[in-house]
This record gives C-alpha cells, sequence and structure tokens, in this order.
C-alpha cells in the first residue's frame, strides 16, 4: 500500500518516522503549521526520534498532496476540528480504493466525517505519547493502536505490526473510544491547569481529583451503552509515571492553539446532559482550559 500521513504534528512525525523504514511514506505537512521550522528541517535532514524508540529517518514529504494513488492508506494525524478540513479537501483527489485511518483524541470525530466521502474509515485509538522537543525532533513512548475492524484492517494491522507498534484489532472500537476518552479527560485538562508532565498525574496529592473526574466519564458512558470498566481506567494511573511528555492540549495551550477540548470534556458534557447527569468537576475543567485558551498562562 502507499502510506500517506496527513499532519506533521508529534504523532504524525512519530508514525512517518517508524513506519517509513518498512514501507513507502509520504508526511504531508500543511502550510499553517505552528512548528514553523519542524517541516523544514524534516525535508532537510530528516525525523530524529529520541526517548522509547531513537532513530534517524528520512521520509518523502509534502506541502500539499496532489494525487493519490490507487492502493492507498491514508492516515490522518491532525487535530480532532482538522479532520473535516482534510476530508473537504481530497474530495477531487481520492480513489474509490483509498482506505483513510484517524488517530485523534475524543469522539464523534468519524460520524462528523463519514457522509463527506463514500470511503472506507477506519478509526483508531492509541496510546502514543509523543512530543516536539525542537524541530525535526520528537521524544516518543511506547505506542500502542487499536483499529477498529473493518474491511481493510488486517492490511493496516500488518503495516503497524511490522512498524513495531503494540497493535490490535478491536470489533467494539466505540467502547476503545471510551477508554480512551475516561483518560484523556483527566489526563490533557488536568496537566494543562497543572502546568506539569503527564507522569505528575500519577502522584497520590491528585489521586482523588483525578478519580473524580473519572467516576463522571465512567457514568456517562455508561448511560451511552458504552460501560468502561473501572479498574483498567484506575491502572492507567501508575502508568503515566513512564510519561515524560507533556500533554498535547498542555503544549496547545502554551503555543495559543486551539486544543481539541470540545471533542473531549466538551463532547462528555454534551452527552451528560442528554442523559442529566451531572459532571461539575469535567465543567470546571471545560471552563478553565476555554479561559487559558483565550488568554494563555
Amino acid at each position: 500500500m502507499n502510506i500517506f500521513i496527513i499532519g506533521a504534528g508529534a504523532i504524525g512525525t512519530y508514525l512517518a518516522a517508524v513506519i517509513s523504514r518498512e514501507y513507502d511514506v509520504t508526511l504531508v505537512g500543511k502550510k499553517e503549521h505552528h512548528h514553523k521550522d519542524h517541516f523544514k528541517v524534516i525535508q532537510k535532514n530528516g525525523i530524529l526520534l529520541s526517548g522509547f524508540q531513537t532513530v534517524l529517518s528520512k521520509v518523502l514529504t509534502t506541502r500539499e498532496l496532489k494525487k493519490i494513488p490507487a492502493n492507498s492508506l491514508v492516515i490522518v494525524t491532525t487535530k480532532a476540528y482538522d479532520v473535516k478540513i482534510v476530508f473537504e479537501d481530497l474530495k477531487n483527489i481520492v480513489k474509490d480504493d483509498t482506505v483513510f485511518m484517524l488517530i485523534q483524541n475524543g469522539i464523534g470525530i468519524k460520524e462528523e466525517v463519514k457522509n463527506i466521502l463514500p470511503n472506507e474509515i477506519i478509526r483508531a485509538v492509541t496510546g502514543i505519547g509523543a512530543e516536539i522537543v525542537r524541530p525535526g525532533e520528537v521524544r516518543t513512548s511506547w505506542g500502542k493502536v487499536v483499529l477498529e475492524n473493518s474491511k481493510s484492517a488486517e492490511k493496516v494491522y500488518e503495516i503497524f505490526s511490522n512498524s513495531t507498534f503494540d497493535t490490535s484489532i478491536s470489533d467494539d472500537i466505540k467502547q476503545q473510544e471510551w477508554l480512551k476518552l475516561a483518560i484523556n479527560a483527566f489526563v490533557n485538562p488536568l496537566t494543562t491547569l497543572l502546568q506539569v508532565r503527564s507522569l505528575m498525574l500519577s502522584k497520590p496529592e491528585i489521586r482523588g481529583l483525578v478519580e473524580k473526574v473519572i467516576d463522571e466519564v465512567l457514568e456517562v458512558a455508561e448511560k451511552e451503552g458504552y460501560p468502561v470498566p473501572r479498574d483498567k481506567v484506575i491502572r492507567t494511573i501508575s502508568r503515566l509515571k513512564q510519561y515524560k511528555n507533556y500533554s498535547s492540549m498542555y503544549q496547545d495551550v502554551k503555543k495559543g492553539k486551539k486544543t481539541e477540548l470540545d471533542y473531549i470534556t466538551g463532547a462528555i458534557i454534551r452527552i451528560a446532559k442528554k442523559h442529566k447527569i451531572a459532571v461539575p468537576y469535567n465543567e470546571f475543567l471545560y471552563d478553565s482550559i476555554k479561559f487559558l485558551e483565550k488568554y494563555g498562562y
């Protein structure tokens, strides 16, 4: 398969570097990139990965995707709110057999774009931590990828497995989305509010607050029909010790960028309202981050 990765942020860059060792990959960096020199450095020197994997990788790059050949996989790693724009942009060049894969935080993303193109869309949920430390260099943590079971899932599974990611296929990707949401719901806003690396949320002093946020999400998930096992989410708290990165939300606020809050905490609050569930902790986090988005630190 020809592989295109759209979105040269931390995750897109990480995937491009690793997958390109086994396959032909083109990394597509949009013009409005916020790490101004990141893409330039990649074009000149390649990608340097540090952390979990140390790799220097040359990848094919382009600012704009002009055509998509037959038998292509397009992995979209942009922010949740940009996925729509990507789909609209590609309307005229996709082939019938082009397969899309969406790797974003939050929920409702596939639902938002599935009517734009008739193509197969595979939703993926990942546990990959990545951070751009300087232009051209991404610090990585261990990567786990769960793919939605669909027609091309096996092919994509093979690509990710061969690229050393811990990969699996799920018959219930919505369940996986909610599990990841329960984790994102506390990690992203709290690290942003407290201005700390993800690993700090494993400290005992913050534990009570973390659990209160989680419990609200689990109540909403259950009412929505996707019950998430509490012990599974709680286990991830201590696992945060190995995540030395700053969360993407914290990085966004620091750079004065829009966050994915509306697909994470915002989505939880919307669905909670529908079920008449009170989620005061999530509302507190939502308002706080919206404030920081607007006024900065």
